[in-house]
């Protein structure tokens, strides 16, 4: 274990709790920035920025991501 120093005086607990105070506002401040959600142009459901829509396919008022088309998934491979 790496060995600390002993602190010379005693904290005062107003600057410790304004320290974690401090670390969680600056945390909370960049997860809201993370998850900006906006609202789709098309069918109004959220959605991430900048992205295209997930349930209609929609970006910048047009169709990026093709929904009418039946994707099938391939859950076994033929031998």
């Amino acid at each position: 274990m790496a060995k600390r120093s002993t602190p010379k005086k005693q904290q005062a607990n107003s600057q410790s709790s304004r320290r974690y105070k401090d670390f969680r506002n600056k945390a909370r401040k960049r997860l809201l920035a993370t998850t900006a959600l906006s609202k789709c142009d098309k069918c109004g459901e959220a959605r991430l920025s900048h992205t295209a829509c997930g349930s209609c396919g929609y970006y910048k008022g047009r169709v990026v991501i093709d929904k009418s088309k039946a994707m099938d998934k391939i859950t076994k491979v033929k031998a």
